[in-house]
């Protein structure tokens, strides 16, 4: 393999791929993806997989449409389906302020041209089989959401890519990003290996601070746990491919999955976790299995009202994850001054299936000076000044990010 390099992408989860096939569709010279593991191994593999189209935030909805793009250019280019499935959406409000966030939503995709209508209670009931409809005071239909495999996703992206001539680099562990003069100059691998580059991405995802540390950048984000739920199998009650839910009143999301409902659930008090701690892979990561059932414990009433035998609802599987969060609940995009040639695209907040495409779009907009899509103000890493993400206040605030967090 080459040792020197135009650019080179450390990840190889789906940041990181998104961000080398927007790359080399755009003719950028010759990338490289290093990873220290397998593609799409890690958290990229642990995701819920909702591609909600509507968001409150213009720029969101532009970078979740771009990722829909990416799916149809990459089925093109690979003449193979990444098996999308369009099953529509339902956000559900019972109160008067998840009305109230409902409706800014209904405004927001009708202003963007996403079809969605109100519909009732029986027609909630003929879509959702599951769901008691007593205490529903809107739902919200979005017949043109879908969902799709995290990992089926990103290797789209890699396939893509290499298919566009980008050298995929596996289980080959970076140990450092190399400096000179205030620019990068490439990495240096465990195995004592140097390879070149005049730009350095950092897509490591929960492992990215660690790349930062020795450099004296924090990125504003923290791994916290996102988790979720599968039921036993019922093929009547969880027909395949029925719509996914958004239930901000239960702060919970539900999705259909081959005859068994997924359930995600946020606690009031989210776990993050200390990056210093981190090891190469994700089995390292303390999830705390108790969890399983204390969250289910403290968040089973709330939405109780709208799958009443939660209680006693068989549960077959329970999947945990790191996702990357940021106290504004929005992406890291953008280069790093502190040394020329060093970017960064993470923070994916628990949209970096939805919005992946997109955040690689951003990505390889400013790196190639090319105009951006939509305001990189934003995503800018520098926006919160000078963060230690190594300190116990800095995390809980992330956690907290998505402890709070009200949508899908």
């Amino acid at each position: 393999m080459n040792t020197t390099y135009n650019i080179l992408i450390i990840g190889g989860g789906l940041l990181g791929c998104a961000t080398a096939y927007q790359l080399a569709k755009r003719r950028a010279g010759r990338i490289a993806v290093v990873d220290a593991n397998d593609i799409a191994s890690q958290a990229s593999a642990r995701a819920a997989c909702l591609l909600t189209r509507a968001r409150t935030k213009p720029a969101l909805m532009e970078m979740v449409q771009e990722t829909y793009d990416c799916i149809d250019e990459i089925e093109s280019l690979l003449g193979e389906s990444l098996e999308l499935q369009t099953c529509g959406s339902i956000t559900i409000a019972s109160s008067e302020i998840s009305r109230k966030g409902v409706e800014a939503l209904e405004e927001a995709a009708t202003r963007f041209g996403i079809p969605n209508e109100r519909i009732s209670r029986e027609k909630t009931k003929a879509l959702l089989p599951w769901i008691e409809t007593a205490d529903i005071d809107l739902s919200l239909y979005m017949p043109t959401d879908a969902f799709i495999d995290s990992a089926v996703l990103c290797n789209g992206y890699a396939q893509a890519a290499r298919r566009l001539g980008v050298d995929f680099r596996t289980n080959q562990p970076v140990s450092a990003i190399l400096t000179e003069n205030g620019a990068v100059n490439g990495i240096a691998l465990a195995n004592g290996t140097k390879i070149e580059a005049d730009i350095v991405v950092n897509a490591a995802g929960s492992w990215a601070n660690l790349l930062m540390r020795p450099l004296g950048i924090g990125l504003p984000f923290t791994p916290v746990r996102s988790h979720f739920w599968i039921s036993a199998i019922d093929k009547e009650r969880f027909p395949a491919n029925h719509p996914f839910t958004v239930i901000p009143d239960a702060r919970a999301f539900t999705r259909s999955d081959v005859g068994a409902l997924i359930i995600g659930l946020r606690e009031s008090q989210c776990q993050s976790f200390d990056p210093s701690t981190l090891t190469r892979r994700l089995e390292d990561f303390d999830f705390n299995k108790a969890a399983k059932w204390q969250v289910l414990d403290e968040c089973a009433p709330l939405l109780k009202r709208f799958l009443p035998d939660i209680d006693d609802l068989p549960i077959a599987h329970y999947m945990a994850g790191p996702s990357c969060y940021v106290p504004d609940a929005m992406f890291i995009i953008g280069a790093l001054p502190a040394y020329k040639g060093l970017y960064t695209v993470t923070g994916c907040c628990g949209g970096g299936v939805a919005a992946g495409g997109g955040m690689g779009r951003l990505a390889a907009e400013l790196i190639l000076g090319e105009t951006p899509f939509v305001d990189p103000k934003y995503f800018d890493p520098a926006r919160f000044g000078e963060v230690d993400p190594f300190s116990a206040e800095f995390q809980k605030r992330c956690a907290d990010a998505r402890s709070n967090k009200k949508g899908g």
